[in-house]
């Protein structure tokens, strides 16, 4: 179990990156409930955490794949033009289970 940051440091409605070890997570706080998640988009590795955040949907600032940060799964990959371009398309994120111990949260391996 490796700490992540306090409650207060990621308000409803908003997002967060850390650094936990050699991983980049990011948090998500969507109606006090908070969510942990890779934080970098497995398409062309976006950086989430500067991207947008609408209710639960998160929305990847460098080609627009949208994710749920509920459950990780990509809800809308990038467009065909740019998988054309780049070759690829977008998958699902890695969720990880957290856990919140004196306004700590943890994430768990």
């Amino acid at each position: 179990m490796e700490k992540v940051c306090s409650v207060l440091d990621v308000p409803d409605g908003k997002m967060k990156g850390f650094t936990v070890g050699s991983k980049y997570i990011l948090i998500a706080n969507v109606d006090g409930n908070f969510y942990a998640l890779d934080a970098v988009c497995p398409h062309r590795g976006g950086y989430l955490p500067v991207g947008k955040l609408e209710k639960k949907i998160l929305t990847c600032p460098v080609h627009g794949a949208q994710y749920d940060v509920t459950t990780g799964k990509l809800l809308k990959d990038v467009s065909e033009e740019v998988k054309e371009i780049t070759g690829s398309g977008a998958s699902d994120l890695d969720i990880y289970k957290i856990l919140i111990m004196e306004n700590l949260i943890y994430i768990r391996d």
